[in-house]
């Protein structure tokens, strides 16, 4: 069977991101602005959104949520961006967030193929099991 190509949508803009495009993964902060997003990785429209973490009088907004991201106190929406990925790497690092952005056949075919790194392959299965004890779309249209 081919490999299955990977189907992931930005969890912003929900625009489909390409076989060749780069995901960022984003952090809580955006998670707590932005409610109805639905997993974690973005397309490069995540760089034109611009916000500031600290009010004028210096201190955090209300609910500011610190960043995973950044070691350093954290400044703008820059600094709750993770390192961009290729896709293959964010589904891979990222596979609860792949599953809720429509990867789920990709991340299937790959937790069974062989050649897959063993650990590799044990934290997709894992993913892929709490996924299924959820309930996934696919499930449910069945």
């Amino acid at each position: 069977m081919p490999r299955p190509k990977i189907r992931l949508t930005c969890c912003l803009c929900g625009k489909p991101l390409g076989q060749r495009a780069e995901a960022l993964p984003l952090d809580a902060e955006w998670q707590r602005r932005h409610p109805n997003m639905v997993g974690i990785l973005a397309c490069r429209c995540a760089l034109r959104e611009e916000w500031r973490c600290y009010r004028p009088d210096g201190r955090y907004v209300d609910g500011h949520i610190p960043s995973a991201v950044s070691p350093s106190p954290c400044l703008d929406s820059w600094d709750h961006i993770g390192d961009d990925h290729t896709l293959v790497a964010a589904v891979i690092r990222h596979p609860r967030s792949a599953l809720e952005q429509g990867a789920e056949e990709y991340l299937r075919h790959t937790a069974h193929r062989p050649g897959v790194a063993p650990e590799v392959a044990r934290e997709l299965r894992a993913a892929l099991a709490a996924w299924d004890a959820e309930g996934s779309l696919i499930n449910d249209w069945l």
